[in-house]
C-alpha cells in the first residue's frame, strides 16, 4: 500500500500515471449514499497482478478540491486511459461524471453476461470476487466507516487497498466470459449450439410455463388480497393515456389550417388495395428490409416452430 496525503507528492504520481494505458479504481466518500458526501479517497492500481495491495496508490483528497480537479483532468479526462470502475456511476459522481472518457464498468459488464455462464445472486464486487477469483470471504465491514476522520484507521487503509485488486482480477475474468458468451460468429460452432438448445429446450418450456403460472397467480392473488409486496413479488399500477383522432378529420384541420405536417406514412397492405391506381398519384418511397428469423426444427416432427 502507498498512501500519499501531501498534494505535491499526489500531482506528482499523477503525472506519471498519465502515461499508464488503463487503470483500476476505486473510492472512499463520506457520508455514504448522503447528497453531502465528500470525497475521502481515491484508490489507483496500474498492477493488475497484483495480490495484496502492496502497489495500489491510496490519494487522501478529503476537502481538497485542487489536487481532485488535478485528477479529473490528468486522468478522468484523457481518453488514452482506459479507467476501470465497479459501479462507476456512484463514483463518477466525484470524477468528472460526463465529462470522463473512455470508462469500463464492471457491474455494468458483469450484467451483460447470461446467468448460466455467471450464475451469481447479485452482481457486487464482493460477490464477483469471491465467485470468480481466489479471493474468498472478502469482508465489506470498513465500508460503511466514518471516512471523514483523520487520522485513517489501519483497518480502514487495508479495506482501501484491496478493492481495486478484486476489481483487476474480476475485471480479467469478465472480459473471458464475455467472450465466452460472445463469441465470433465466423467461428462458432452451429453443431454444438444446435446439440445444447435441443438438449435444454424442454426443460425451459417447463420452467416457462411454470414461471407464467406463478407469476399469473401471484398478480391475481395480490390483486385480491389487496397486497402490494411480499417477499418475492411488488405489485404496481399505471395508467396510459392513448389520444386517437380519425385521419380524415386530422387531414381538413391540417388542410384548412394551412399546418406544415411533412411526415411519412406506412401503408400497409389493406391501405394500399383501398388506393388500387390512386397509388400512381403519390410520391412514394419504398425501402426493402432484409429480416432473419430463427425457426427451431422439433426432434420427433418435420414441423418448424417459430421461436423468435
Amino acid at each position: 500500500m502507498l498512501y500519499f496525503t501531501q498534494s505535491e507528492d499526489i500531482q506528482a504520481l499523477i503525472d506519471d500515471l498519465t502515461e499508464v494505458k488503463i487503470l483500476w479504481l476505486d473510492t472512499e466518500s463520506t457520508d455514504l449514499n448522503s447528497k453531502k458526501s465528500r470525497l475521502s479517497l481515491i484508490q489507483v492500481l496500474a498492477y493488475p497482478e497484483d495480490t495484496n495491495g502492496s502497489r495500489t496508490y491510496i490519494f487522501d483528497v478529503l476537502d481538497n478540491p485542487d489536487i481532485v480537479d488535478y485528477f479529473i483532468e490528468k486522468i478522468m479526462v484523457n481518453d488514452q486511459i482506459n479507467k476501470i470502475f465497479h459501479n462507476a456511476q456512484h463514483d463518477l459522481q466525484f470524477l468528472g461524471g460526463k465529462k470522463a472518457k473512455n470508462v469500463t464498468c464492471t457491474l455494468k459488464l458483469s450484467k451483460t453476461i447470461p446467468y448460466h455462464i455467471l450464475p451469481v445472486p447479485n452482481h457486487t464486487l464482493k460477490t464477483l470476487t469471491e465467485y470468480l477469483t481466489d479471493f474468498k470471504n472478502v469482508s465489506k465491514e470498513e465500508q460503511t466507516s466514518d471516512w471523514s476522520q483523520r487520522p485513517l484507521s489501519q483497518k480502514q487503509l487495508d479495506y482501501a487497498k484491496m478493492d481495486p485488486v478484486y476489481l483487476a482480477h474480476i475485471h480479467g475474468r469478465l472480459l473471458e466470459l464475455n467472450q465466452q458468451s460472445n463469441p465470433d460468429p465466423n467461428q462458432d460452432n452451429l453443431t454444438e449450439i444446435g446439440k445444447r438448445y435441443q438438449e435444454i429446450k424442454p426443460e425451459w418450456q417447463l420452467l416457462k410455463s411454470e414461471i407464467d403460472n406463478l407469476e399469473t397467480r401471484a398478480k391475481n392473488a395480490m390483486k385480491a388480497q389487496n397486497q402490494t409486496e411480499n417477499f418475492a413479488f411488488t405489485l404496481s399500477s399505471y395508467d396510459r393515456t392513448t389520444i386517437k383522432v380519425d385521419f380524415a378529420e386530422l387531414a381538413q384541420i391540417v388542410i384548412n389550417q394551412g399546418i406544415d405536417l411533412h411526415f411519412s406514412i406506412t401503408l400497409d397492405k389493406n391501405l394500399q388495395k383501398q388506393l388500387g391506381e390512386l397509388l400512381n398519384q403519390l410520391s412514394l418511397k419504398k425501402e426493402t428490409i432484409q429480416s432473419w428469423r430463427l425457426t427451431s426444427k422439433d426432434l420427433e416432427e418435420d414441423s418448424e416452430e417459430e421461436i423468435f
